[in-house]
């Protein structure tokens, strides 16, 4: 019987880009992906350049989730300002090729660990998961965010107000 050398893919955060824009694409013009995202479906590649370049690159934490070095999601950690900068809010998003594999659920460990060491007035990670996006609910519930109550008509998904569960995270002991 002949013996199978099988390594297990490596999961990383990387700051992004311009040069990640096909696998940016991957993801961001995937129907399935997009349901729950404030953003529509990218149409095409000339509109996420741009996002890239205006809201991606420039942000503070916006990382590429890389499996074995190649961008297959994103995670971010947007610090809020004023008397809220105790608190950041957290998003995601991932293929869906890559879906149900723990891979966003690692991801989001590694980014909230990444936050918390180098923000010192960081008390919580907070995440708005719409109330019918069960498959995020339990990416937050895995990595330890406790469920704090539900916002009713608190934001807006492809022009209609949703409901969300607001999720905090504390830093790790």
């Amino acid at each position: 019987m002949a013996e199978t050398n099988s390594t297990p893919s490596q999961i990383t955060l990387r700051p992004f880009t311009l040069s990640d824009i096909d696998d940016f694409m991957v993801w961001a013009t995937d129907e399935k992906v997009t349901p729950f995202c404030t953003w529509d479906t990218y149409k095409s590649k000339e509109s996420a350049i741009n996002y890239l370049q205006d809201v991606v690159l420039p942000h503070p934490f916006f990382r590429a989730i890389c499996l074995d070095g190649r961008p297959i999601g994103a995670v971010s950690v947007t610090e809020n300002r004023g008397n809220d900068r105790c608190r950041g809010e957290l998003g995601y998003v991932l293929g869906s090729a890559y879906w149900g594999r723990g891979i966003v659920t690692e991801a989001v460990k590694m980014a909230a660990k990444i936050v918390f060491e180098e923000r010192e007035n960081f008390e919580r990670i907070e995440a708005l998961v719409d109330v019918d996006n069960v498959s995020s609910q339990r990416v937050c519930e895995k990595v330890g965010f406790q469920r704090e109550g539900v916002l009713r008509k608190y934001f807006e998904i492809k022009g209609k107000n949703e409901d969300g569960y607001n999720h905090s995270f504390r830093q790790f002991v």
